[in-house]
């Protein structure tokens, strides 16, 4: 009990300095505005009313790099505001525009200049930017859709270029850019070429492009993520910030999960607004089939970008060509029969999904195996040409290697998190169904305990033997939960009390105590009485009876909820030691098979070894033998192995708890 309020005490002291730092911010954020619109006056007051709300919230925040950040955020503010009145009294503008409550000299410096045009391009550098492009553009293999959008954008911005130097505005000045495909198929190759084409025609101040994933944008805490998507944003400024895999900042959302890339997005969407040399462009790179979800997701996002490129897989002569470039580039060459069959090697001996999986990387691979078969067939005296020519036996010893390497598995994200279910059905022969449960949300073995035939059919499950089989399974699992709710209640002994009588004497119910020892009540039975047994029982006045169950439906939901969390826990650690023992089961069979085929010993084919099963009366004296030893006033003392104590997720922990 003591455990519990200490707990709930803490929780509510989390919440609000929760509470506090986000209306802190909220008013932060507010500040800016009025800031940047020239309110100085408000913007003060709101500054300081941000930085005390933060350091009130320091009063209760526990985390240490919270704790700093605040602090941080609350200094920042403070010296904005300083600023500001300064700026006042001196019938100023309080210095430059705010950017989150305070800034440095350096960003200063670069918001002059942000709108500074630059002297427009003559006709021959016109000529010669687009000229260099198509001369980029030429050098890709494959790649025709993209080239032509590429082309398409090259004019467009010319044109641009042409109606400002005439005078004339121009319609869109959004440039931000989706490109969707499998690795390998050039996204980042050609997103430097865009930022050099934006550079090269005067659209952006630099050629530079900064590559990013989910791990560069989000933190762990609450407005650290938009701190550091910001530090990245102001890295790429006036080039590209490219986000690799951005699908990945909604998957988490989209499952329903808090997640902090929320704020990642939200701070990106800040500025992708924002015109001028100086901007940033984003690039979103990903698999085609997430990114359209990544859009979708949020609808400001999917207005604010308006390039889309799709990168197709590259087909066999593509990769026969990057195979050459790459040759030729590292000074090395084949002989007249590799160069002849090498398309015909790589078509034969990869499938069309494990090219789409590789691309580009698979001629990289190609190229190392070769060059280490070659290394190997060489003797020390060879010299010359030798050593640098690769032959047909080269390359086909190097592309077997591709049968045993397995390529990166890009895993469903709706499927993430659903271990449990895939092995538990994979046990069954029935893994196929295993996506259907899972991205109903079914991720873990206790969730399927709720299902009906009629729920199993409702997730998609139409075969009446998949049907019947899914149901099995689900039987089995409510009897293994039946079978440990029965265990454990026969092996609970209340952390507070070593019998029933103390547990009504420290509830100010003694009194009863020998009542309840006459009926043989005992913590096993304890949870199960009802208001009608209390009756049976002896007690007829309405007042004890109702204090007694109060009581005990108070202790048993108690209980409850503890047993829940260790009979999760211990199915699945069953279920992992039955998987692992069936894996081990196949090899046995296997083997016993082979042995008997082979005539080296006894064995009878088709046969598996029997074990002892032990009987009920054993197992129980055992559990009583083992609580009575070891329990030590904890619940369920003595219901896990030395094994699972050991490994296993529901070793004892203090409080009485698994």
């Amino acid at each position: 009990a003591e455990y519990t309020r200490a707990r709930r005490r803490g929780l509510a002291l989390l919440a609000m300095a929760n509470d506090l730092r986000d209306k802190g911010i909220e008013i932060a954020n507010d500040a800016v505005r009025d800031d940047n619109a020239g309110n100085y006056e408000d913007a003060i007051n709101k500054y300081c009313k941000a930085a005390e709300y933060l350091m009130t919230a320091t009063k209760y925040e526990k985390n240490p790099v919270t704790l700093k950040t605040i602090r941080e955020k609350s200094l920042e503010y403070v010296q904005r505001a300083e600023a500001l009145k300064q700026g006042l009294a001196g019938k100023g503008a309080g210095g430059k525009k705010a950017g989150g409550g305070g800034g440095s000299k350096e960003e200063e410096e670069e918001s002059e200049d942000d709108d500074v045009e630059p002297e427009p391009l003559t006709e021959e550098q016109l000529a010669k930017a687009e000229a260099e492009m198509k001369e980029e553009l030429s050098k890709l293999i494959g790649m025709e859709s993209v080239k032509k959008q590429m082309e398409q954008l090259c004019k467009q911005l010319s044109l641009d270029i042409r109606r400002r130097a005439e005078g004339h505005n121009t319609l869109d000045a959004i440039r931000h850019m989706m490109f969707t495909g499998n690795p390998g198929v050039g996204k980042t190759t050609v997103s430097r070429l865009v930022a050099r084409l934006y550079h090269q025609l005067g659209v952006s101040a630099k050629d530079s492009v900064v590559e990013v994933q989910k791990g560069d944008l989000v933190a762990g805490y609450v407005n650290q993520t938009a701190m550091k998507t910001a530090k990245k944003i102001k890295e790429a400024r006036g080039g590209i910030l490219f986000v690799d895999e951005a699908y990945q900042l909604t998957q988490a959302l989209q499952r329903g999960q808090s997640d902090f890339s929320g704020e990642a997005i939200d701070e990106m969407m800040k500025v992708m607004n924002e015109t001028g040399r100086k901007s940033v462009t984003f690039v979103f790179a990903g698999y085609k089939k997430e990114m359209d979800e990544f859009v979708q997701y949020n609808a400001g996002l999917e207005s604010r970008i308006k390039y889309r490129f799709h990168f197709d897989d590259y087909t066999v002569p593509d990769l026969c060509k990057i195979v050459n470039i790459k040759i030729k580039a590292k000074g090395y060459k084949m002989t007249a029969d590799a160069e002849k069959n090498l398309n015909a090697i790589i078509d034969k001996n990869t499938t069309a999904d494990l090219r789409s999986k590789y691309n580009g990387r698979l001629t990289d691979n190609l190229l190392q195996w070769a060059a280490d078969c070659m290394n190997q067939r060489l003797d020390l005296t060879a010299s010359g040409e030798q050593l640098i020519t690769l032959t047909k036996d080269d390359l086909s010893e190097a592309i077997k290697k591709f049968q045993l390497a397995r390529p990166p598995q890009k895993k469903d994200p709706a499927l993430l998190g659903g271990e449990q279910v895939e092995q538990q059905f994979k046990m069954w022969g029935i893994q196929h169904l295993s996506a259907f449960f899972v991205r109903a949300g079914y991720r873990q073995l206790v969730d399927l305990i709720h299902l009906s035939k009629q729920d199993i059919m409702a997730l998609g499950v139409t075969k009446d033997a998949e049907v019947r089989r899914a149901v099995q399974l689900v039987e089995r699992l409510k009897q293994e939960h039946r079978k440990e709710s029965l265990e454990m209640d026969a092996l609970f002994v209340d952390p507070d009390s070593v019998d029933v009588k103390t547990w009504l004497e420290k509830r100010s119910l003694g009194e009863f105590a020998k009542l309840f020892e006459r009926h043989r009540v005992d913590f096993e039975v304890l949870g199960d009485l009802t208001y009608e047994d209390l009756k049976e029982m002896g007690l007829n006045e309405v007042g004890p009876r109702r204090r007694i169950h109060r009581q005990i439906v108070q202790w048993r939901d108690d209980r409850e909820a503890k047993k829940a969390d260790a009979i999760r826990s211990r199915m699945q650690v069953q279920e992992n030691k039955a998987y692992l023992e069936s894996q081990q089961q196949n090899v046995d069979d296997r083997l016993q098979h082979l042995k008997a085929s082979l005539g080296e010993s006894g064995y009878v084919t088709g046969v598996a070894p029997v074990k002892r099963l032990r009987s009920a009366g054993e197992g129980a004296a055992q559990r009583r033998a083992v609580r009575a030893k070891h329990s030590g006033g904890q619940p369920w003392g003595g219901g896990a192995t030395a094994e699972e104590e050991r490994g296993s997720p529901c070793r004892l922990r203090a409080g009485g708890r698994w």
